[in-house]
């Protein structure tokens, strides 16, 4: 799926949450870059369905930031009753640790779409 049909499927408040949510991630934290990935590229989101982010920093962050980054998307996800839903990595973590070897990494290279 291609980020223009995956926006085909969007509600235009799915849009507008998820445009303020990257400006607002992009502007305030060492993002490289936020990736969809799950049922929502897969076509099968469902009233129930979260939409799953992987935010990807470009070195290791805080807790204090990760909170914030927390408190971010749960207030997008109130003002506009969305459910995206965030896995906040830095980009060695995700290159070379742990993640590396997950079954989510292949998922999301697979098929995830880069914002």
């Amino acid at each position: 799926m291609t980020m223009k049909s995956l926006l085909k499927i969007f509600s235009k408040i799915q849009k507008e949450a998820l445009e303020r949510l990257r400006g607002k991630l992009f502007s305030d934290f060492p993002v490289k870059k936020i990736i969809i990935y799950g049922s929502a590229v897969r076509n099968e989101l469902s009233p129930e369905s979260d939409i799953d982010l992987l935010i990807i920093t470009k070195f290791p962050i805080d807790r204090e930031e990760r909170h914030r980054i927390t408190d971010i998307v749960f207030e997008i996800n109130l003002e506009f009753a969305t459910n995206y839903s965030t896995l906040v990595v830095d980009e060695n973590a995700w290159e070379n640790g742990l993640y590396s070897v997950l079954p989510l990494k292949e998922e999301v290279l697979n098929e995830g779409i880069v914002l």
